[in-house]
Order: structure tokens, then C-alpha cells, then sequence
């Protein structure tokens, strides 16, 4: 059995456990915990993607009933699909909706990412092999993209809990997610085994390799150690960073670790019973706590008609409402 690891890592995560007696089913310790949590968690938990998804009649103003729907969803599953009954317009009257929704749950802090527009929302499209930040990195490419959570080479005090995802304009064919909660994962995988649990949480189960631009060596962001799963300081809810991306990732070189990511890996592969598969039409979207999500490769029409269009607001913010005492309050007590 490794060693539990302490209260809070060197990398600035915090770690599994806490202080005091509070409910915590992140836990290894604290095994009550976890089973009364595990049971809620699969009792409640959205069968099909259609459960995630709720109507906005108005986009311009959603109905506290929409936001509520909305809400239920993120408490279960931490993530919700949303569709607009009327469209937008195109980019300028969707992000001014993406902003709107955001602060309905919360989220006002955003990440400027090195490729975000001025106003911090991040325009996703295929810049077909152009120049400048965006065509070095895949999302703004239309190959297929792994299993991530966003942000998770950010520093810790920078990272990336809350997001919305929405389609301005689909792909001609492909480019449809799939959706995994994080809390889902930890789950399975502290049943198949705790040690792997450990192994991920542990400060420096990740190492993400520095991010340099190739044309003049310059360095982007500094190399990032930490770990996959910690607790979110403010609200004790659970916390992750994952790629799936082979070059993105170099993994502490233990047995145990090595068993932690195969697994891992095999449970996104396979997926079910917890997956969600969705390909989002226009005026539809995601809000989420930042879910485990992936893409197939798309086309775009060859005739020169406009190509897939989303946009993605990253917030370092958790959605309001879904902490540990809010959605699991009846076990609390």
C-alpha cells in the first residue's frame, strides 16, 4: 500500500483529504463516506444523453424553470445540454448569450487563454494550417481530439472548473463529443481498486512538459507537475486533470501508476454505461464542471459555405450550487 499523501501537495493542489469531520467521500479514509455517496451518485446518475439535454424558449432570457432544469442535471452528472428553441445571432449574439448563461451559474471568472478572442471566449474552427497561436494547436484543426479535461496544463491557481460549449455552426459531417464525469471515473475506479486513487493523487503523478513556440524556442508555460485527482479548496468537491494525449502527458514511472492510466484509459474507451455521445446542431451547448469530453474528426463543407463554429468559455469558477454540501446534503446529515 502506498502512503497517504498529505494535506496539501508541494505543487499547490489540495489534496484528497481534509481536516475535521466533514462529509468528504473523495476520501480514501473515509470508506462510510464514499458508499453512501457511491450508491446516491448511481441512483441519481442521467441514463442516456436525452436526460442531460433541457429546452431554453428564450435565449435572451432563460426561465428560472430552464435554469432549474438545467441545474438538476449539473448536480447529477455535472453537465447539461442546453438547446435554443429560437436562434441567434451568429457569433456576436451567441457569445453575448454564452456570457449570460455563464453568470446564471456562477461563472464570471474567465480564462484569456493564449488563444482567446480580446473578451476572453475562445472562437473553435478550423483555421485550415494558417498562421499565428491557434494553428499550433489541434482544437483549431479538424482532426479528431482524446479524451481531456480543459486546462489541466494550467498552473493551480488557474484552473479551469467551470465551462460552456456552444455550436454557433455544426460541422458538414463528424465532429461529434463524447462526455464522462469526473466523479464517474473516480468512482469506478476506486471500486476496481483504491491504490489507483492514490497513484493518481499523488503530487507529482503528472508531469506536463514545457509548451514552446517551434518557430523561435520561446517558452509558453514552464513545465507542470501535479496531480490527476484533488479537491477543489472552496467547495471539497472533487478535481481533475487528465489528457489522454500520449505527447502531453509523462506519468510518474511506477507499476501502480502505469495500472492507474491503463485503466483509466480502457474505462474511456469503453464507456458505458456512463458515457454521453452527442453531435450539438446549431444554438445547442454545454454547461459543465469541466467533464472528461473528446471529438471526432469533422468536415466542413468543400464549397466554401462557412465551417463548424463553437464557442468555449473557460472559467476558473466552479458552477454554483454543486458543492459537496449542496448536492449531497441529505448525506451530510
Amino acid at each position: 500500500m502506498m502512503s497517504s499523501i498529505s494535506t496539501i501537495v508541494e505543487s499547490g493542489f489540495s489534496s484528497l483529504s481534509r481536516k475535521g469531520n466533514a462529509f468528504n467521500p473523495f476520501d480514501l479514509e473515509r470508506e462510510e463516506d464514499f458508499e453512501r455517496w457511491r450508491d446516491y451518485k448511481r441512483a441519481s446518475f442521467p441514463r442516456q444523453t436525452s436526460d442531460l439535454v433541457v429546452e431554453i424558449t428564450d435565449p435572451n432570457q432563460p426561465s428560472d424553470k430552464e435554469v432549474a432544469a438545467l441545474m438538476d442535471r449539473l448536480k447529477r452528472a455535472n453537465m447539461a445540454v442546453y438547446v435554443c428553441a429560437n436562434p441567434l445571432d451568429e457569433e456576436e449574439g451567441s457569445k453575448k448569450f454564452v456570457r449570460a448563461l455563464g453568470r446564471r451559474f456562477g461563472l464570471q471568472r474567465l480564462d484569456a487563454n493564449l488563444c482567446a478572442d480580446t473578451d476572453a471566449i475562445t472562437p473553435l474552427h478550423d483555421v485550415h494550417n494558417g498562421e499565428g497561436a491557434r494553428a499550433r494547436y489541434i482544437p483549431y484543426t479538424n482532426r479528431p481530439i482524446s479524451w481531456h479535461v480543459d486546462g489541466y496544463y494550467n498552473t493551480p491557481d488557474r484552473q479551469i472548473r467551470g465551462m460552456v460549449l456552444h455550436c454557433v455552426r455544426p460541422s458538414q459531417s463528424g465532429g461529434e463529443s463524447a462526455l464522462y464525469d469526473p466523479e464517474m471515473a473516480y468512482l469506478l475506479m476506486r471500486e476496481a481498486n483504491p491504490d489507483y486513487i492514490r497513484a493518481l493523487a499523488h503530487p507529482e503523478a503528472m508531469h506536463i512538459p514545457p509548451n514552446q513556440d517551434e518557430r523561435n524556442g520561446q517558452e509558453i508555460r514552464a513545465i507542470s507537475t501535479g496531480p490527476v485527482f484533488s479537491l477543489d479548496a472552496k467547495t471539497a468537491t472533487l478535481h481533475m486533470r487528465f489528457s489522454a494525449r500520449q505527447r502531453n502527458i509523462i506519468w510518474r514511472d511506477d507499476a501502480v501508476t502505469r495500472e492507474a492510466v491503463a485503466f483509466l484509459n480502457a474505462l474511456l474507451e469503453d464507456g458505458k454505461p456512463y458515457i454521453f455521445q452527442h453531435r450539438m446542431a446549431a444554438g445547442q451547448g454545454l454547461v459543465c464542471n469541466n467533464v472528461l469530453h473528446n471529438r471526432t474528426g469533422f468536415q466542413d463543407p468543400e464549397d466554401g459555405a462557412p465551417g463548424r463554429l463553437y464557442l468555449r468559455a473557460r472559467y476558473f469558477d466552479r458552477i454554483s450550487g454543486t458543492g459537496v454540501k449542496e448536492v449531497y446534503a441529505e448525506l451530510a446529515s
